[in-house]
């Protein structure tokens, strides 16, 4: 994913469906500089993670 979709939804109101590794996942930040983002599970809103931003997947419907 490009950083600038990955802004895009996390500023976005609407829930968009992203995956790490075939998780499903939400972006709690996306870090500028050095291209990453910090994640967390759906189902583990404890677990957060930095991730480069091109392992991060918008879910086509």
């Amino acid at each position: 994913m490009n950083k600038e979709r990955a802004k895009e939804i996390f500023h976005s109101p609407e829930m968009i469906d992203v995956t790490h590794e075939d998780r499903h996942v939400y972006i709690e930040e996306v870090i500028e500089r050095n291209e990453t983002a910090r994640v967390h599970p759906m189902d583990q809103p404890n677990i957060i993670q930095e991730v480069p931003l091109y392992e991060l997947k918008e879910a086509q419907h």
